[in-house]
């Protein structure tokens, strides 16, 4: 089964890739499910995903790093509802540590079940103020969650490129890529079919059932950066 996490800040356009990933998949007749996450109880995303006719599952209350339990029983509740062969889930934008807290778990306590990999989007305009800018763009606090996202990543997906002119766009590459050696970098539209194939057949050919590196985390400060982080949590 692929496991396809996907983490990133806030507006990313996390939930619009899945959702176009998904149809695309269901489409071209494989089974998929969905696990959203948040920190409220009132999950839009969930709601968002499940009108598409997307079976869908929920972690709700805390992230995913919290809330390990509840993800492996969203896992389970997918297998027996439809055993799909891929499932997308879409961790909360402040979270990070997800190599330490699910994947290693999962590779741990469950071996030889998944192929996982991380992706970690980015609003492209974001991104590049927060490099330009000495990563001054927050609250030191949320800083720091954004750039340890980033550190964890498997691939780095710079989202929403359409918003910029052909000319910042290479402007935009070659600060992210100098920045981002290390890692898968894709550049994508989300609203685009070309770009979410792109993604899914870079998600599907990585292939590690390694443990990851965790992260040297400052509980506390990454507190604190949640803390400085506003959250409505309202039904209409």
């Amino acid at each position: 089964m692929k496991l396809f996490l996907v983490g990133g800040f806030l507006g990313s356009g996390k939930t619009t890739a899945i959702e176009k990933a998904s149809k695309w998949l269901l489409e071209n007749n494989k089974k998929v499910g969905v696990i959203t996450n948040d920190q409220g109880t009132r999950q839009v995303d969930t709601l968002f995903v499940k009108a598409r006719g997307i079976t869908t599952e929920e972690v709700a209350g805390g992230c995913f790093c919290c809330n390990f339990e509840d993800l492996e029983a969203g896992i389970d509740a997918l297998k027996f509802e439809v055993n799909p062969d891929t499932i997308f889930a879409e961790s909360v934008g402040s979270c990070t540590d997800l190599a330490a807290t699910v994947i290693n778990p999962l590779l741990k306590f469950k071996p030889n079940q998944f192929d996982i990999v991380l992706s970690v989007f980015a609003d492209v305009r974001l991104l590049i103020i927060f490099l330009q800018k000495n990563k001054d763009i927050f609250y030191d606090n949320v800083n720091y969650i954004y750039e340890k996202q980033f550190q964890e990543a498997d691939i780095i997906v710079v989202n929403k490129i359409d918003l910029l002119t052909d000319e910042q766009l290479k402007a935009a590459r070659e600060i992210i890529d100098a920045e981002f050696k290390d890692k898968i970098i894709l550049y994508q539209n989300s609203l685009n079919g070309n770009s979410i194939k792109q993604w899914l057949s870079v998600c599907e050919g990585f292939q590690s059932s390694a443990f990851r590196p965790s992260l040297d985390i400052d509980y506390n400060i990454y507190g604190a950066g949640e803390a400085e982080l506003a959250w409505l949590d309202e039904e209409i």
